[in-house]
């Protein structure tokens, strides 16, 4: 790290500073000449593309890698750690774009990690007792509803989600006494439920009182909502310095992508409009899983784009699993392309030619330490890529991989690249070329566009149409409402593990966000628990995420 030639004068009011952070990887140029400014008091934030370098300065600022070039200051003093360890011991914390908890251990215990020491006695025992009280005083500031002793795995996503925020916030306040803490969140409400979410917002007004906190997302409306300064990083420099009250999320699209966004976002008029002949290629009968969703019947067509939509709790991802036979059902049955009915199972339909893109692709979808090559022929081992005698194809994996990396537009790729270097929106690309190259007739779509930019939601949804024009039966299951309506042929509606409605979403007559809002929330007066025609609470039109 080039630290010669002295820092500017401390400016008044400033927390943190940064001037000239360069960072390559090999010939290839990740950040250049960024430097910033992070008052006390403040929320900052920084939107870009997929790949505009994000995630990479996020990781110099939280001591994970170290600059090629730059400086850096907290409080006026000199800041270069050597690792996240020091870091954290500086008052920098972390919310990552992935989670990072142990599933397996109490709640407790994942707040407190790498802080144990303070609670040893005479050096060996650890005082739980004190671990546990310490840890009901974190989760109590951060107003959240969590039994600290329970096993951490025992909590669904959403909640997980909010024990990390909570860890990364407030653990160095309470236990460290940081005065002013600097706390980085990447994506930090791309998996929250709408109560978990609410609960953040107030947490950020909390540590806003107390330190800085620099903030990453691709929901456009929350960075304006939530910020007082935005940064735009394009190509790894920082092109734009913008005030949220005389900016649009259309400015910030232009900035980030050098266009305006699409008036057409979703691609609606290229929807097909299906013959009623069109053959049925997925047909789910009486599926249902004990404890997520009680018996479904559904069927896609050819070419037909069917969403599933509900809040967290309605078992909408657990149903898109039994479909796939990721996790198979308790009973009922699926057939593909007219075939036999049966217990789903997902080696045998993969080789029938189903493809299943999951929510969480760094926990299910992508192994990070593979290359870019090794993710996208991870389903294909047994037919495309070795022969009849077992031999692997090397040449014939690597041609697919540059073939998709350059056709999909995988930025920052090559086929040996580790998929743990690629920026989320594109390993999700990665984890799409999978299904891709073994031209699949249905696809099972989990959240395809979870923690990615508007431009790459954009190019991922020009490939779903594509792939519908082709005849493809696509099963979308979005906790994003604007993109399940957008995209959508029509639109099945779950409810705590119930069907409730089916709702048509032609391209000349799409529902609207109040309407699915009303069917999705459970209604009072009904005995049976289906929503009637009440009026759903009042929806805010710039918040498309009421879904989750």
């Amino acid at each position: 790290m080039t630290t010669s030639g002295p820092l500017l004068p401390a400016a008044p009011g400033l927390l943190f500073e940064a001037e000239g952070l360069t960072k390559h990887y090999g010939p290839n140029p990740i950040l250049q000449d960024v430097g910033f400014a992070v008052p006390r008091n403040k929320v900052v934030s920084f939107v870009g593309e997929n790949g505009a370098g994000k995630s990479t300065l996020f990781n110099i600022l939280s001591g994970i890698v170290a600059p090629d070039a730059g400086r850096m200051r907290i409080g006026g003093v000199a800041y270069q750690p050597r690792d996240y360890g020091e870091a954290t011991r500086r008052g920098v914390a972390r919310v990552f774009q992935e989670q990072s908890l142990i599933l397996n251990v109490p709640v407790y215990e994942n707040l407190l990690i790498g802080q144990e020491a303070r609670f040893a006695r005479l050096g060996q025992v650890l005082d739980r007792p004190a671990m546990i009280a310490a840890a009901e005083r974190i989760i109590d500031d951060a107003g959240l509803d969590v039994d600290v002793r329970r096993r951490t795995g025992d909590y669904d996503f959403s909640k997980r989600q909010s024990i990390e925020i909570a860890r990364a916030c407030l653990a160095g306040i309470h236990l460290a006494a940081i005065d002013e803490p600097v706390v980085l969140l990447d994506e930090p409400t791309s998996a929250l439920d709408r109560r978990d979410e609410e609960a953040f917002f107030r947490l950020v007004a909390k540590i806003r009182a107390r330190g800085s906190l620099l903030f990453v997302s691709h929901r456009l409306t929350e960075v304006l909502d939530v910020s007082d300064v935005i940064y735009v990083l394009k190509d790894g420099r920082l092109v734009a310095e913008l005030a949220p009250g005389g900016t649009s999320e259309a400015d910030l699209h232009g900035y980030m992508v050098g266009r305006e966004r699409a008036a057409d976002y979703y691609y609606e008029r290229r929807q097909r409009v299906l013959a009623p002949a069109a053959p049925v290629v997925l047909q789910a009968r009486a599926l249902a899983r004990e404890g997520a969703f009680e018996p479904i019947d559904l069927a896609v067509r050819a070419g037909e784009i069917v969403g599933i939509g509900g809040l967290l709790d309605s078992g909408k991802s657990a149903l898109g699993k039994a479909v796939a036979g990721v996790d198979p059902p308790t009973s009922g049955t699926v057939s593909l392309d007219g075939g036999p009915d049966a217990q789903p199972d997902i080696g045998r339909f993969v080789r029938q030619g189903l493809g299943y893109v999951p929510a969480e692709r760094m926990a299910e979808g992508l192994i990070a330490d593979a290359s870019v090559a090794w993710n996208i022929s991870l389903a294909s081992g047994a037919d495309l890529f070795s022969n009849i005698l077992g031999v692997w194809r090397r040449r014939r994996e690597i041609a697919i991989a540059e073939h998709y990396v350059r056709s999909l537009a995988i930025r920052s790729a090559a086929a040996d690249v580790r998929a743990a270097r690629l920026s989320g929106g594109n390993q999700q690309k990665a984890v799409l070329a999978r299904w891709l190259c073994r031209e699949p007739k249905v696809l099972v779509l989990d959240n395809p566009t979870r923690g990615v930019d508007a431009g790459a939601k954009e190019e991922i949804y020009r490939l779903v149409r594509d792939l519908a024009d082709k005849g493809v039966a696509i099963l979308l299951i979005t906790d994003e409402l604007l993109e399940l309506i957008g995209l959508a042929n029509r639109i099945i509606v779950l409810q705590r593990g119930r069907r409730v409605a089916e709702v048509p979403a032609p391209a000349s007559a799409k529902p609207t966000e109040r309407e699915l809002v009303a069917l999705m929330l459970p209604q009072s007066g009904r005995a049976d628990g289906v929503p009637g025609p009440a009026v759903a609470d009042p929806v805010d039109p710039n918040e498309p995420e009421l879904a989750r």
